[in-house]
């Protein structure tokens, strides 16, 4: 009896053991299983959109959780597009950005606005400008029609960003370095372009700068003022990659990846109008992979 009793307890503890040992395994496994559905959530996927044949801004920023930021959106008669994009992520846009109010980045926010068809927007963003008699006076080739649609609509929730600001949207950490104000007033003419909003957005292990049509006049300014704090992963270029920024300026960025918003008659220019293709082989040349509207849409994460 005893015989049976020893070999018994010796079998109840075997089988202790390998109940311990599956639960510790099933333990590890679905705490693997929440790092992995916490790192999915805190994951945005940044997309690129430039669906015609002229530049044009337009971003989505989708976040784990569903959240959807916009930024710019492009033409009036991109609003259709942009419209369907923003129905096919769940029709509601948690923030929309708004980086300055020409025709080729807002026209498409202004002919949704006015007409949503169910779309919810919760929050915009924008730059404080001056007011559009003053930006037709200092820079008397630009348009501000644009700019006086936007202003009629009388947007809700609208937020006004400064330089220096730092928002938390969505759960997504996102620095202001540039916006409209004295510093613009001083060393631009063009408010619209060089007081547009840039702004980076960071993950806990990745960046993106967004630099909307800031400028060469900006460029010294702003590479003094923020240094390091401008590197970052990938980079949206000034101004579509014509002009923009000084060469120091991307340096310090030293993105892995750029995307210009513009089509091919922009990024392959033979006629020397345009800067865009020296530009594109210069941040080659830092180490950069450039991308255009001939792949889009492009994508990349941030973590």
């Amino acid at each position: 009896m005893r015989k049976k009793s020893k070999k018994r307890n010796k079998m109840i503890g075997v089988a202790l053991v390998i109940i311990v040992l599956l639960f510790g395994i099933i333990t590890v496994k679905f705490i693997q299983y929440e790092k992995i559905i916490e790192d999915t959530e805190r994951t945005w996927l940044i997309t690129q959109y430039g669906p015609r044949d002229v530049n044009s801004m337009f971003y989505t920023l989708y976040g784990g959780k569903g959240q959807l930021i916009v930024v710019d959106g492009g033409w009036t008669e991109d609003a259709d597009f942009v419209r369907q994009t923003i129905k096919e992520m769940g029709g509601k846009v948690d923030a929309w950005i708004l980086t300055h109010p020409h025709q080729d980045h807002i026209g498409a926010f202004n002919a949704i606005y006015s007409d949503l068809q169910g779309i919810e927007i919760k929050e915009v963003y924008t730059v404080d400008m001056p007011s559009p008699k003053l930006c037709q006076e200092r820079a008397h080739w630009d348009s501000v029609d644009t700019y006086n649609d936007f202003l009629d609509l009388n947007v809700k929730n609208l937020k006004y960003v400064y330089p220096g600001d730092e928002l938390n949207i969505c759960g997504l950490k996102v620095d202001i370095y540039n916006a409209y104000d004295e510093h613009v007033k001083e060393l631009s003419q063009d408010y619209l372009n060089d007081g547009s909003m840039m702004f980076k957005v960071q993950g806990e292990k990745s960046s993106m700068l967004f630099c909307a049509d800031v400028g060469k006049a900006m460029s010294d300014y702003l590479l003094d003022t923020w240094g390091e704090k401008l590197k970052a992963d990938y980079i949206q270029m000034g101004h579509h990659g014509n002009g923009g920024l000084l060469k120091d300026f991307y340096e310090e960025v030293s993105p892995k990846l750029a995307f210009f918003d513009a089509p091919d008659w922009l990024m392959y220019d033979e006629t020397g109008k345009y800067t865009t293709p020296e530009n594109a082989k210069e941040m080659e040349s830092l180490g950069s992979e450039v991308v255009s509207f001939h792949t889009q849409p492009n994508t990349v994460s941030i973590e």
